[in-house]
C-alpha cells in the first residue's frame, strides 16, 4: 500500500501542496517516509500521541517548516477492541481511518483522523447493544516521551545507536536485532546494519528514533550524533 501512495504524495508536495496518508503499519510508514525524503520532500510521521504504533505520513513542500495531519480521539465505554473494530467496519469506517486503540478497564479509546471522525462518531451496535462514542482530547492520550538527545557512539551501527537511545546494553539490543525485532526505514535490520542521517529505527517494545544530526568525530574517533527518540 505504501508504494502505491508514494507517487501522489510526491506529486502533491513538489506541486506546493500538503497531503497525508491513511493510518499505516509502522514498517509501511517508515519506508514511505524514507522514500519521500530521498525524493526531496518534507515529511512528518505521527500517530496522534507519543508512542503510537500506527502512523500517518504527511508530505509537504520543503519550504514549509512543518505540516502534519489532525487527529481526534473517541472513547467507547464498556466494549473490547476486537468487537469494536468489527462493528466500526460494519458501519463503514475504513481501517485506514483508525489508528491505535488504547484499552481501558471500562472501554476503548480509538485514535482517528479528524477528517473522518464524523463517520466514527455514529453509534455502533455490539452484541445488540447501541454504543455511542464520546470525543476526548487527544493530548490526554500521551503515554510516552519524545526527546532529542546527543550521544557518542563508535559508529552508526544500529546496535550501537539503539543501545544509547534506549539506555540498554549493546548486547541486549543486538539480541533484538538478531530476533528480527528491529527495523530501519521499515526493513528488518541485520547484524551489521547502520543508520544514516534521516533514517528511522523502530525497535519493538522499546520505541523508535530518528538520526537527526551527525555532528562529527570526537578526539577519540567516535561519532557525536543527535537522535530524536520516541518511546
Amino acid at each position: 500500500m505504501a508504494e502505491d501512495l508514494f507517487p501522489s504524495l510526491r506529486k502533491a508536495a513538489l506541486g506546493g501542496r500538503v497531503k497525508s496518508t491513511p493510518f499505516l503499519e509502522p514498517d509501511d510508514a517508515a519506508s514511505l517516509a524514507a522514500k519521500l525524503r530521498e525524493a526531496g520532500v518534507g515529511v512528518h510521521s505521527d500517530g496522534g500521541y507519543t508512542g503510537a504504533r500506527r502512523r500517518v505520513v504527511t508530505a509537504f513542500p520543503e519550504h514549509i517548516p512543518e505540516a502534519s495531519a489532525a487527529f481526534a480521539a473517541l472513547y467507547y465505554e464498556g466494549v473490547a477492541e476486537d468487537d469494536l473494530r468489527v462493528a466500526l467496519g460494519r458501519a463503514g469506517v475504513a481501517e485506514g481511518s483508525l489508528g491505535d486503540a488504547l484499552e481501558h478497564q471500562d472501554g476503548v479509546t480509538f485514535v482517528v483522523l479528524d477528517a473522518d471522525k464524523e463517520d466514527a462518531l455514529a453509534p455502533v451496535y455490539i452484541a445488540g447493544q447501541r454504543v455511542t462514542p464520546q470525543e476526548v482530547d487527544p493530548s490526554h492520550l500521551g503515554r510516552g516521551s519524545n526527546k532529542s538527545q546527543t550521544v557518542v557512539v563508535p559508529s552508526l551501527r544500529v546496535d550501537a545507536l539503539g543501545a544509547k537511545a534506549f539506555k540498554v546494553s549493546r548486547s541486549y539490543f543486538s539480541k533484538g536485532v538478531a530476533g528480527g525485532r528491529v527495523r530501519v526505514n521499515g526493513l528488518v535490520a541485520g547484524k551489521s546494519s547502520s543508520a544514516a542521517l534521516g533514517d528511522e529505527v523502530y525497535a519493538e517494545g522499546l520505541g523508535r528514533f530518528t538520526v537527526s544530526e551527525v555532528l562529527g568525530e570526537t578526539k577519540k574517533g567516535n561519532l557525536k550524533v543527535t537522535l530524536e527518540i520516541e518511546r
